[in-house]
């Protein structure tokens, strides 16, 4: 198979869908090495491949080339599956002989509009609208999402395949040091309204004097940065709680690995690939008591509710507890068995196939 991957977010997002274009096309990269894989992206400077990948730079430049502008780029190439990884897919390809696939995130700007600007909610919908109505496959990245499908958007349910997400090879490794030398609990997010980092540092202004564990932040810039800062001086705990704001990937492994506690407040996710990449680093977790977290961690996790500081200081100290540690570590191999990247490239050559 010839198969061709929108690689837009591949090379310039160093976060969530970008993490998800790499570890999937790697994925599939490693376990099929029989098919040829295309990255369309504009332009190739400063772009680093890894062997059995080609860049087709394309010819349309500007914002809307992933919409308007790589159709004859495809066709020209020989792509026989082209998959959109983010959300939306190139308009006009009815009748082009290319088959398609789009993943879908999330539809959390459906769920909670409130989150997003009237533009960034219209130009979120007519994408995702365009991608339901015309892709051949729909890949929800969980069973969250496929049930949103469902709810949000008349779809047929045969069209929707659950696939997750592997985590990148780099985390089964032993990090480098921790930068940090006393206990910490860790929480790795962008700092956004939805993530809730308020609550999490009410919760731990609550807990400070039971506990000489110290507070990490890790994530990338974002409206409610300096909120959070305003916060933590007014709770007096500037000396406990630490920010790393857009930091390396090493520095946010090490951060991972040798934290005593991983916990994870978010309002709603897609997918919990900080979940998977946490018990992967073989860390307990407490995390907010929503559907996708408790689909993806199971019994690798603890659970509470993310609007409740007082439950949230709580489960923060009962997941460090020495009685709840062998079930987390039996939650943490089931979790294993979802995000195996042998089993997930098997699934989606499985779709892909379907539509040869």
């Amino acid at each position: 198979m010839v198969i061709g991957f929108d690689a837009k977010r591949y090379f310039n997002n160093r976060t969530g869908l970008g993490n998800y274009s790499r570890s999937m096309v790697a994925a599939f990269l490693k376990n099929h090495p029989e098919n040829k894989y295309v990255l369309f992206a504009p332009g190739r400077e400063g772009k680093i491949l890894t062997s059995g990948l080609e860049i087709a730079e394309t010819r349309r430049k500007g914002s809307l080339w992933r919409v308007f502008g790589i159709k004859n780029d495809l066709v020209r190439k020989g792509i026989q599956i082209y998959h959109g990884l983010s959300n939306e897919i190139p308009v006009g390809l009815a009748g082009s002989g290319v088959k398609t696939v789009v993943t879908i995130h999330d539809l959390i700007f459906r769920r909670f509009p409130g989150y997003y600007s009237f533009a960034n909610r219209w130009v979120y919908g007519v994408k995702t609208d365009y991608a339901l109505r015309y892709a051949d496959v729909v890949i929800a990245a969980s069973e969250t999402t496929a049930s949103d499908l469902k709810k949000f958007y008349k779809i047929d349910p045969a069209r929707i395949k659950v696939v997750y997400q592997p985590v990148d090879d780099v985390w089964y490794q032993q990090p480098a040091e921790s930068p940090l030398q006393f206990p910490y609990i860790v929480y790795v997010s962008s700092y956004t309204q939805r993530k809730n980092h308020g609550s999490l540092i009410e919760a731990f202004a609550k807990i400070q004097k039971q506990t000489d564990l110290h507070l990490v932040l890790a994530g990338a810039d974002g409206e409610t940065l300096e909120r959070c800062r305003s916060f933590v001086k007014s709770e007096k705990l500037g000396y406990r709680v630490h920010f790393f704001v857009n930091c390396d990937f090493p520095t946010l492994h090490s951060l991972v690995y040798g934290a005593s506690l991983v916990v994870n407040c978010s309002f709603f996710e897609g997918f919990g690939i900080p979940l998977a990449e946490a018990a992967v680093c073989g860390r307990p977790m407490a995390v907010s008591e929503i559907p996708v977290f408790k689909e993806i961690a199971g019994k690798a996790a603890r659970y509470f509710k993310p609007n409740n500081s007082d439950e949230i200081a709580s489960v923060m100290l009962e997941s460090l507890a020495t009685e709840y540690q062998s079930e987390m570590e039996a939650g943490r191999r089931e979790l294993f068995s979802k995000i195996d990247a042998v089993k997930i490239a098997a699934q989606l050559n499985q779709v892909y196939q379907s539509l040869m």
